[in-house]
């Protein structure tokens, strides 16, 4: 009877209406079945609206079949008329996708509590698996929740949270609070674990995306992007496809290299099934700082498009768009590039995990600005191209189209250029090192300005060397040459091959002031070379130099232009010819070796009276207007030449309305402080030591003569004068006058009497 009794069923309680050894019901819409709660063991009690079911399994199929969810825990209480599932205890989830064969429940008790695998005759994928306890589960609406902390497992990390709302309706998986989430590092070079943090996390399985809700944190090593809100798309896989961060999100990443932040309105990130980075979009205000040791990088835009190579998910190309500005500061240094469009090609460096830019250039006009302690350059074109070295250095940058090149250095003037095509140069400091331009390149500072077909500027030097018919020009001269090199510090100016300069009348009298009064009109001219300085505004012409302005020419071997002293020197086989003032009217004679040749007797041309005079060394004066030759001169005229060691000649400007041609009305006499207006003429010269003068067939010497141009006679003086006629008749005295045009001579004894002596003058 004993053994008997043990073998008997245990009584069943008062309070238990029935028991059973299997249980199920299942929600089935449009003869599917959306989910299926199994039991092992089910107790129903009476009077209490509920049952107790053991060893619970809740299936959820979804309206398209295409999952197989399991919530699976021990015991649960069962509310048949609010259709609640009541879990105490610790509840486990799988989320996983499965083509459906036949769904059929566990074998009553065969399932541990902490059983993984699903029901039988189920295929599935690898799932998402949720440990937490106390879970609720409503039988209308599909909706499964607690508010116990969570742990969660996936095949790439796992996680925690606190509560948890499960949907199989819209097979929704909500992570209420305080979500953190660890991925493992992958297998890619410099891959580093990742955890996500977030105030809440949404799975919609339906979609296929994630949510991380504010604050949204994503960590990868040093690197962090946090957002109001972080979605990711998954594929068919559930592999992340696409992950967008949105409500102001920023990136963040500080090592012992520096730091670096961007932020903007919206993130786009696009991954390939291998889970590399295929792109990555910046839009809205994007803007970021990137601090190191040696300096400071800023740059914003509107947008900005990354394309990643290979599983590196190293940077392949950048394409910035809207209102794109970089700038870098180092030191008393900065760079900045402004465009609307800007398009950066990286290759892999050296480092598996560094990318090194190889090309840049802008899609749009751009302008970069480069600033030291001294200076200040700006480049503007409609399109830069730059190229970098190995190194992934800036090593070279071309511009195309509208050049327009400004700099400052200290306190001087802005210098302007502009061109067609610009090629620079860079040094290892990322400093421009040369600027090579082409194409009507044009040059402007201050009142200075200069063209020529091509340009070289060189920093280090800080020289422009100009070719291809350069011409300079300034308020008062205009130059040309073959090749032109001008040292903007000094100032200092170099010109060679067939240089001509023009010094314009206009200038004279003005503010700015010119030497060249030796004629009327334009002043010119013309040597091999030119040196000098636009500053001083001293310039020295070279080689077969020539100057001519009206009647007025002067040639030499060297002529230089004192332009704030209004001083003209020229040395070395000067040769100067000034027009004479008009004097009365005069009988010229054929002259002997040292002077022109004219025919005999009255002159009745009009052309003017010129002295051609040769000398070592010149200097003229603009304001006195007056010529100081020496070293041995001689001056030659129709009116008769001299010779002596210094001569100065005074000239003046030209009476208004005068004519200079032999045979005009006599002049009155003309002061040297007279106006500038008007042609330069010869008023008189003054020869000093060792004088000779010859006029026609006469010949004086005396250590002093001086010739007026007004009354056309000489006067000797000084050193016992004597003239000689053909005759070899002498007269001598004090001092002795001839003039030209009536044959006369006044002779000044040292008793102070005078004696008018004529000669007859033969024919």
């Amino acid at each position: 009877m004993a053994r008997a009794r043990l073998h008997q069923p245990a009584a069943i309680a008062a309070s238990v209406e029935q028991q059973s050894n299997e249980f199920s019901f299942s929600k089935v819409e449009n003869d599917r079945t959306l989910f299926t709660v199994r039991a092992g063991r089910a107790t129903q009690f009476k009077d209490e609206n509920r049952a107790l079911l053991e060893d619970v399994w809740i299936t959820i199929y979804g309206r398209e079949g295409d999952r197989n969810d399991n919530i699976h825990t021990r015991e649960c209480n069962y509310e048949p008329k609010s259709g609640n599932v009541n879990c105490q205890g610790d509840v486990q989830i799988d989320l996983s996708s499965a083509t459906p064969v036949e769904a059929k429940p566990p074998a009553s008790g065969t399932q541990p509590a902490d059983a993984k695998a699903p029901a039988a005759g189920q295929k599935t994928d690898q799932p998402i698996h949720i440990t937490t306890k106390n879970l609720s589960f409503n039988r209308e609406t599909g909706q499964a929740s607690t508010a116990e902390p969570v742990q969660f497992r996936f095949p790439e990390g796992q996680g925690r949270a606190v509560g948890v709302t499960y949907d199989s309706q819209n097979a929704t998986v909500r992570l209420e609070h305080d979500v953190e989430v660890n991925i493992a590092a992958s297998d890619k070079p410099g891959g580093l674990p990742v955890t996500a943090t977030g105030g809440s996390m949404e799975i919609r399985r339906n979609e296929r995306i994630v949510e991380l809700n504010a604050p949204a944190v994503v960590r990868e090593g040093a690197r962090e992007l946090s957002a109001g809100k972080i979605s990711i798309e998954l594929d068919t896989g559930f592999r992340a496809q696409h992950v967008v961060a949105e409500d102001h999100p920023s990136v963040h990443a500080k090592d012992a290299a520096g730091e670096f932040a961007a932020s903007g309105e919206r993130f786009e990130g696009f991954l390939n099934p291998g889970g590399s980075v295929d792109r990555i979009v910046a839009e809205g205000k994007v803007a970021g700082t990137n601090r190191t040791k040696t300096g400071t990088d800023t740059f914003s835009m509107s947008r900005v498009e990354f394309t990643m190579r290979g599983k590196q998910n190293l940077i392949k190309t950048m394409a910035a768009t809207g209102d794109v500005v970089f700038n870098s500061k180092q030191g008393a240094d900065s760079r900045s590039l402004q465009t609307q469009s800007l398009l950066v090609k990286f290759v892999p460096g050296k480092q598996p995990d560094k990318a090194k830019v190889e090309s840049a250039e802008t899609l749009a006009p751009g302008t970069i600005i480069a600033k030291t302690a001294t200076d200040s350059t700006e480049l503007r074109a409609k399109k830069f191209v730059t190229q970098f070295s190995a190194a992934g250095q800036l090593e070279k940058l071309f511009g195309y189209s509208g050049i327009e090149i400004r700099r400052q250095t200290g306190s001087g003037a802005p210098q302007v250029s502009s061109a067609t095509e610009l090629a620079a140069t860079f040094d290892a400091s990322g400093d421009w090192d040369t600027l090579d331009e082409r194409g009507n390149v044009k040059f402007q500072q201050a009142d200075r300005q200069a063209s020529a077909a091509r340009a070289r500027v060189v920093r280090a030097t800080d020289t422009i060397a100009m070719d291809g018919s350069p011409v300079l020009s300034d308020a008062i001269s205009r130059t040309t040459a073959s090749a032109v090199t001008i040292e903007q510090k000094s100032g200092d100016i170099h010109a060679s091959g067939g240089v001509v300069s023009t010094y314009s009348p206009a200038a004279q009298g003005s503010a700015q002031t010119t030497p060249m009064t030796l004629g009327s009109g334009a002043g010119h001219i013309s040597a091999q070379t030119l040196s000098g300085s636009t500053t001083s505004g001293h310039v020295i012409y070279t080689g077969h130099a020539r100057l001519w302005q009206g009647d007025s020419v002067l040639q030499a071997n060297q002529i230089e232009v004192w332009r704030d002293d209004k001083k003209l020197v020229a040395t070395g086989n000067v040769v100067a010819v000034f027009p004479q003032a008009a004097g009365p009217e005069v009988k010229t004679f054929a002259s002997s070796s040292a002077g022109p040749s004219a025919p005999s007797g009255a002159n009745s041309s009009h052309a003017p009276i010129l002295w051609e005079i040769h000398a070592p060394a010149l200097t003229y004066w603009s304001d006195s207007g007056k010529a100081h030759l020496e070293d041995g001169v001689t001056a030659n005229s129709q009116e008769g030449s001299m010779e002596s060691r210094t001569l100065d000649v005074f000239l003046t400007p030209a009476p208004s309305g005068t004519q200079t041609a032999q045979g005009a009305q006599t002049p009155p006499a003309v002061s040297a402080k007279a106006s500038p207006a008007g042609p330069r003429q010869l008023d008189h010269a003054l020869a000093l030591g060792g004088v000779t003068v010859r006029q026609g067939d006469r010949r004086g010497k005396a250590e002093q003569a001086e010739y007026t141009a007004s009354d056309g006679k000489f006067v000797l003086s000084g050193g016992n004068p004597i003239i000689t006629d053909a005759s070899s008749d002498t007269t001598t005295g004090h001092s002795l006058t001839f003039f030209v045009a009536n044959d006369t001579i006044l002779i000044d004894s040292q008793e102070g009497s005078r004696t008018l002596t004529r000669h007859r003058v033969e024919k």
